[in-house]
């Protein structure tokens, strides 16, 4: 199914609803182009995909993980430094686009609290 603007409203909205106040506790990088966030909320753990791939980009939940390599890749690192630990606050649609903006709390090395947003 294509992913246009309208069910990225959708997928959005519901995201939204499901993992907002959920604490990001693993960032996981199995290939070039799937970045899996292990988050936990009051309704339990769920495994967010976020997946580029040019045949079959999705935002979704997964069941069942890949096995990650021995060595993370670079941007996997960058991720766990600025996103492991924080807190999604928002998951939105970015303009009528098809875009999906996640917002986050996170601490600094400082333990003071920082707004960041990634953008899918």
């Amino acid at each position: 199914m294509p992913q246009d603007a309208f069910s990225i409203k959708h997928t959005a909205a519901e995201l939204n609803r499901v993992l907002s106040g959920a604490k990001i506790n693993r960032v996981s990088q199995p290939d070039k182009d799937d970045v899996y966030l292990l988050t936990y909320s009051k309704t339990g753990s769920r495994v967010l995909v976020l997946s580029s791939n040019a045949e079959n980009c999705r935002v979704s939940f997964i069941s069942e993980e890949k096995p990650n390599p021995k060595v993370a890749p670079n941007f996997c690192m960058l991720l766990r430094k600025h996103l492991q630990g924080g807190r999604i606050t928002e998951i939105s649609q970015k303009d009528s686009e098809r875009i999906i903006e996640i917002s986050l709390e996170t601490l600094n090395e400082l333990g003071f609290t920082m707004s960041k947003k990634l953008i899918f």
